[in-house]
């Protein structure tokens, strides 16, 4: 995804049908849906739209700038363009700065067993941007030392010292003001050209603070969060649960480099073998679910499969699978490798915990 981002020829890749008068006030809408998206609810809005995941949202903020300039149009009957509109939002959403539209957008994909209404398109270019963020996170920018300033604004008080007028009477207070005056501006400025380095700083020392907590735990073999080995476990399960124990302890996102080479190792000959949720948390206990789930409200559940999954099972037990499948059909025997898996729980809690729900 680049910054020359051009929504007329997208779109008309997405629909070759669609008459010029459409695109026309498609694009109107869309500038004014670009604008309108301020929240992290708003983009899993835009996530549940592009990827069809039911139930669609209603929410007016995303159809009314559409029935503005269409008013035929209705969000559940035209769920096809929407689906395309909201593709093409998070597209041009992506590339942004410290956007987390990246990471939502592959954990709604469910490690790409969804299809977007571009034909993923939209999935490709949200994983080559959270890759290329996770990396730009590893690295300093290299940030220059904070400058002191120069006193400039007492300079000409100076010069008339230096010319020969005497410091006398009235003559001085303009001299003592503008050096209290400069100074402040000086303090002020130096202040400001710290912060910059001291918060590249701090942001290297969290990196660092992740990356050593997530070694000391992949030597540890242990499960923080239940309290026994990880050997102990059968793969599938292992992988979800150290998926969510490494995504707790990211401090901020995208995450540090190696969490997930750290996956890998631990998920090791298992890796890329054949599983999904359901045989995953087969033999997950309901008491230890409770040790492991964070309430996910119910409009949010198909995007946090993982995390839906292993609250019912803390709800319900054993019987935990008639209600999922009910919420997020078809996801709990999607085939998946325990890599996988781990990965989806891992960018899951992540994205809960810093991310936020709504």
């Amino acid at each position: 995804m680049t910054a020359n981002f051009d929504f007329i020829a997208s779109y008309r890749d997405l629909d070759a049908s669609a008459s010029r008068e459409v695109i026309d006030l498609r694009l109107k809408s869309f500038e004014k849906l670009l604008a309108a998206i301020k929240t992290m609810g708003h983009i899993y809005d835009l996530c549940r739209l592009a990827y069809q995941v039911e139930p669609l949202p209603t929410t007016d903020w995303f159809e009314a700038p559409i029935k503005e300039f269409d008013a035929h149009f209705v969000l559940r009957k035209d769920a096809v363009d929407a689906a395309r509109m909201a593709a093409l939002l998070l597209r041009k959403r992506i590339p942004g700065p410290g956007s987390y539209s990246p990471l939502a957008v592959i954990t709604a994909s469910y490690c790409g067993r969804r299809t977007s209404a571009d034909d993923n398109i939209l999935t490709r270019e949200a994983n080559a941007a959270f890759h290329a963020a996770v990396r730009r996170h590893r690295v300093s920018d290299g940030s220059k030392l904070a400058q002191a300033p120069e006193l400039s604004t007492i300079a000409e008080e100076v010069e008339k010292i230096n010319n020969g007028n005497p410091l006398t009477g009235a003559a001085a207070k303009p001299v003592f003001d503008a050096i209290i005056a400069s100074t402040e501006e000086a303090i002020e400025t130096l202040s400001e050209n710290v912060r910059a380095p001291l918060d590249l700083t701090r942001s290297d020392v969290v990196r660092l603070a992740e990356e050593v907590d997530m070694l000391w735990w992949c030597i540890g073999d242990w499960h923080e969060m239940l309290g026994r080995s990880r050997t102990e476990m059968p793969a599938g399960l292992n992988m979800v649960v150290s998926g969510i124990e490494l995504g707790a302890m990211v401090r901020q996102l995208p995450g540090p480099f190696g969490a997930h080479g750290i996956l890998r190792r631990i998920s090791g000959a298992e890796a890329d073998g054949k599983s999904s949720l359901k045989a995953a948390l087969k033999s997950l206990t309901q008491e230890d679910a409770g040790k492991l789930f964070v309430d996910i409200p119910a409009t949010s559940k198909p995007l946090f499969p993982v995390h839906a999954a292993v609250q019912f099972v803390a709800q319900f037990g054993a019987s935990w699978e008639t209600e999922f499948s009910r919420v997020v059909p078809q996801i709990a025997n999607m085939k998946m490798s325990p890599y996988e898996l781990g990965i989806q729980a891992y960018r899951e809690r992540a994205l809960i915990t810093y991310g936020g729900l709504n």
